[in-house]
């Protein structure tokens, strides 16, 4: 199938869930991750009315941008969030949805202090407490969310996690609701092609999907 007819069952797909479990189809955001796609792909979304995409890596993100019009796309950087990296990913995403450290943080405070444009922020939630993720421990994430609000000055619009690959994610996606809850945030990024029904369900506004609608990564890295 093609992107477009890929594109287009994802609506549906996400509209009869809705329907089902009496969620609002408009309150669902698609980020359309289009790490290691062709820009024949992209383009073709973008040309659709698809203006919202995700992306990992700078280098590549920049190459792209060199074949694509940035002035009808919202980037969301979803890669590790490198503090070295920051002054160039603010000028390119205008949504991050990775910060997890301190030093993240504070470096975007700083260049917030010096009138830099600050993307929207969410915070990265390992919500399965895995050792081999990034993100802050749900045990953490008050504390830090009150550091970056409080200390640092930073806007948080949201919070992002991934639950534990084979495992079910319902448990995860609700916990994830209940602990954004609890700090009024509103916009919660969870769900990718295999889970985003249950995501959705979970109270998920932002999914983050790929293979649905791309098909298989042109370069798997």
């Amino acid at each position: 199938m093609s992107v477009i007819s890929n594109y287009k069952k994802l609506i549906e797909c996400i509209k009869v869930t809705c329907k089902n479990h009496n969620k609002n189809y408009k309150n669902i955001n698609i980020v359309a991750v289009s790490k290691q796609q062709d820009t024949k792909k992209i383009n073709l979304l973008l040309e659709s009315g698809h203006i919202c995409f995700g992306e990992n890596r700078l280098d590549e993100t920049l190459s792209k941008l060199q074949k694509l019009d940035k002035r009808n796309m919202q980037l969301h950087y979803i890669g590790a969030l490198q503090s070295k990296k920051i002054k160039e990913i603010i000028k390119i995403y205008d949504v991050i949805e990775t910060l997890d450290t301190e030093s993240s943080a504070k470096k975007l405070s700083i260049l917030q202090s010096r009138n830099f444009k600050i993307p929207e922020i969410f915070i990265q939630v390992n919500i399965g407490a895995e050792t081999q993720k990034r993100g802050v421990n749900p045990s953490d994430f008050s504390e830090f969310l009150d550091m970056c609000q409080n200390k640092y000055n930073l806007k948080i619009i949201g919070a992002m996690c991934m639950p534990p690959i084979n495992k079910n994610p319902k448990p995860y996606f609700e916990n994830m609701l209940m602990l954004c809850k609890s700090k009024n945030i509103k916009n919660i990024s969870m769900g990718m092609s295999k889970d985003y029904e249950q995501a959705i369900i979970s109270g998920a506004t932002n999914i983050r999907i790929g293979n649905f609608i791309f098909g298989e990564r042109d370069n798997k890295k």
